[in-house]
């Protein structure tokens, strides 16, 4: 294999498992079942754009107009829950987003080590309280919008005290 097709194919595996969700951290089975519903609904939107950009093309270059691409409303984000704490965190994430009528769009039963960090796959537009506390603490809430920019949500015991005594 030449240089250049080496280069792309690890560029390419890094893009596509970078980009991907795991459910490595999540103990509850609501959860976990409703984070591959929302990947395969995702990734069927995505193909569905693919598909209908490729036919605009076509059919732009058929009657000679100019091509516009066609994108359908973003419904999702990606995020990361990072725990910079030194023990494990037990995080629960709770919105007023419903999914698909069986309920909310909640998260629950992270259990999330040391260090660890766990990328989630959230409605875009939303409002989520996070409930967090390690073993040996209270529970802690902060509360994340998926409406701006950041993507990386660090968590670790005792800051939201810290930011509450600040703000006094």
């Amino acid at each position: 294999m030449n240089r250049l097709k080496i280069i792309s194919l690890v560029l390419a595996a890094i893009i596509v498992f970078g980009g991907c969700t795991n459910t490595r951290y999540l103990t509850d089975s609501k959860s976990i079942d409703r984070q591959h519903d929302m990947r395969a609904n995702r990734s069927g939107v995505n193909v569905g754009d693919v598909f209908v950009n490729i036919v605009n093309l076509f059919i732009s270059g058929a009657l000679n107009t100019g091509f516009e691409v066609s994108q359908s409303e973003r419904s999702f984000k990606r995020i990361t829950i990072v725990n910079e704490s030194p023990d494990s965190l037990f995080v629960n994430m709770v919105t007023d987003i419903v999914w698909k009528e069986s309920g909310y769009c909640d998260i629950m039963g992270i259990a999330l080590p040391a260090g660890a960090r766990q990328k989630l796959l959230v409605p875009y537009p939303a409002a989520y309280n996070i409930f967090f506390q390690t073993p040996y603490t209270e529970e802690e809430k902060l509360e994340i919008r998926t409406d701006n920019k950041h993507r990386r949500f660090v968590l670790r015991a005792g800051m939201t005290n810290w930011v509450q005594e600040k703000e006094n």
